[in-house]
């Protein structure tokens, strides 16, 4: 298969390609998913990544991605109303679109579980439900990231005492003025990593933390820097989708056990009254995965995908 060409097949058909201009379109359709990965800032922050594509279809919201190394897929944002074309009609679109573009299927991914019930009743196809485990996503009870005793709590504990023990350590938000600080974070927290290694697992953060600075709105999200002193040497940005529900979108820190401090501080001062922190997937980064699995304690939220053939 030819990404290029299934790519500008797609363009020839009215998708336009997902930016941070996008950004306020996907917001209006976010509330269908409570996985981070469907929310309009992660669409617009790494969509470079992925070379995403959407176009509204009888008011769903559907996205082609063409990231490297995995097949075409599409997403699907359902409209905030009672749709007038029901999601048999739009997968039948999808599909005939898909194999018009030369691929061998449909995909459709970042299906919740809730949903998921609706995709495999569809009519008129084989349908193949899976899911991986490096995608699923690390969801926190607000109140057990706050907990602090129990054997469960003995990572955080440790490295929070670290932090709690220097007396140069404050925190200070970060607004619309100031998120452009988050850069100098990520340039020395860069300067020890390999960027082959690093964009292996989904591209460069440090170009999505540029995008995410250019919609960057402290009136929705919320994010605080670490100081050491008078030297920022840390950064954590957050947003509160509803009373349930927050996201945990990007972070740094350059001295690594302040990190568990900066989400810490972020819940106990600016966010306590949540239940859920989503901290999205560790991508089958070992580091990643160790860190999100001793936080504390925490829920799987998986992100199923269901491939539709026909014949």
């Amino acid at each position: 298969m030819d990404e290029g060409k299934t790519y500008d097949f797609f363009r020839q058909k009215g998708f336009i390609p997902a930016n941070a201009e996008s950004y306020s379109l996907f917001r209006e359709y976010e509330r269908c998913s409570a996985l981070q990965e469907m929310s309009a800032t992660i669409i617009a922050a790494w969509s470079f990544a992925y070379n995403g594509l959407y176009k509204n279809i009888h008011d769903y919201l559907c996205s082609v991605y063409f990231y490297r190394g995995k097949p075409v897929y599409f997403a699907l944002h359902r409209p905030r109303a009672a749709p007038e074309y029901s999601l048999q009609q739009i997968i039948d679109i999808l599909y005939d679109l898909s194999l018009e573009a030369g691929l061998p299927f449909l995909q459709i991914k970042f299906i919740e579980n809730r949903f998921l019930t609706e995709y495999e009743a569809l009519e008129g196809y084989t349908i193949k439900t899976e899911y991986f485990d490096d995608d699923n996503e690390y969801v926190y009870r607000v109140e057990d990231l706050l907990e602090l005793s129990g054997g469960i709590n003995f990572y955080k504990r440790k490295r929070l005492k670290k932090s709690f023990d220097n007396p140069n350590l404050s925190v200070r938000p970060i607004t619309n003025d100031t998120v452009k600080l988050c850069f100098q974070i990520e340039e020395e927290w860069c300067r020890t990593k390999e960027c082959s290694f690093c964009e292996s697992f989904s591209g460069c953060e440090k170009k999505a933390m540029e995008i995410m600075a250019d919609i960057f709105d402290d009136r929705i999200h919320t994010g605080i820097f670490l100081y050491d002193g008078d030297k920022a040497i840390g950064y954590v940005i957050c947003e509160k989708r509803d009373e349930t529900l927050s996201y945990l979108y990007f972070g740094k820190s350059i001295v690594q056990d302040d990190f568990v401090y900066l989400i810490y501080m972020m819940y106990k001062t600016r966010l306590p009254d949540v239940e859920y922190m989503n901290m999205n997937e560790d991508m089958g980064n070992l580091g990643l995965r160790m860190f999100k699995q001793h936080l504390s304690a925490h829920e799987l939220w998986r992100k199923n995908i269901c491939t539709f053939t026909k014949g």
